[in-house]
């Protein structure tokens, strides 16, 4: 897999940036002044979540748009172009990682309205247990955590389990909510090598759309106010964690 992390500054990236910029940085004072007023590091835990989350929901759906603008700025400059496309859903077989957590939040506030919840939840547990123990084997073997958890994902991918919102088509069952981490993966070549005997091979041109090192500097200063709700930040392990906050969402 490739990483293209160097785009033109065509005008239209730079108002994508810089849309993402202002955005990122008016929500940081917000929560800087959340932190404040309570005495404390960090703006949400759980004696302040439930009040927060129409905030929260706010910002997550500025922020997804922000991020739609900045992809429509930087994947035309991918010459050979993208080749995803509807009821793909190869790369819906990895397991997410990098989720923000205000995205968990806004993701797990409108699960919990859906008639399928319960199985939704008990997809992830499953997914979320063989990670871990795909994890635990390779810190037996591995020099570092980052190689273990880098092992392990490509293990997880090689099962073959498909997101628990994913269709029998492929097709992503909560494409408008679905978090960044799911939004900036992409391929240049055909579906057909976005599987596990190819991703590690030349015919594979997959890649992970990033943002400029001050964006995820933003970010990461936004997500540390988050720190009272201690959330993975692996989707699925993300929003199993957010049920113990199910008490405090009634």
């Amino acid at each position: 897999m490739s990483l293209c992390e160097e785009y033109f500054p065509t005008k239209a990236y730079v108002n994508a940036e810089k849309k993402l910029g202002l955005l990122l940085s008016k929500e940081r004072d917000r929560l800087d002044s959340v932190a404040l007023g309570l005495g404390r590091k960090y703006a949400i835990g759980p004696d302040n979540l439930v009040e927060q989350i129409p905030s929260i929901v706010g910002f997550v759906e500025e922020y997804h748009k922000a991020y739609s603008l900045y992809l429509d700025a930087v994947l035309p400059q991918h010459k050979r172009g993208i080749q995803c496309g509807p009821s793909c859903g190869n790369c819906c077989h990895h397991y997410p990682m990098s989720v923000e957590p205000f995205e968990l939040i806004y993701l797990y506030k409108l699960l919990r309205t859906r008639d399928d919840f319960m199985s939704v939840m008990e997809a992830c547990q499953i997914r979320a247990t063989l990670f871990e123990s795909l994890l635990g084997k390779r810190l037996l073997s591995a020099g570092s955590e980052d190689e273990a958890e880098d092992a392990a994902l490509h293990d997880y991918f090689s099962r073959w389990r498909p997101c628990p919102f994913s269709s029998s088509k492929g097709d992503c069952g909560i494409y408008p909510l679905r978090p960044v981490s799911c939004r900036m993966y992409f391929s240049e070549t055909s579906p057909k090598f976005c599987v596990p005997e190819y991703l590690q091979t030349e015919q594979n041109e997959s890649f992970v759309v990033y943002m400029p090192d001050h964006i995820e500097e933003a970010l990461y200063g936004i997500s540390e106010h988050y720190e009272g709700l201690s959330l993975p930040e692996s989707f699925f392990g993300g929003l199993l964690s957010m049920n113990l906050y199910e008490g405090v969402l009634q």
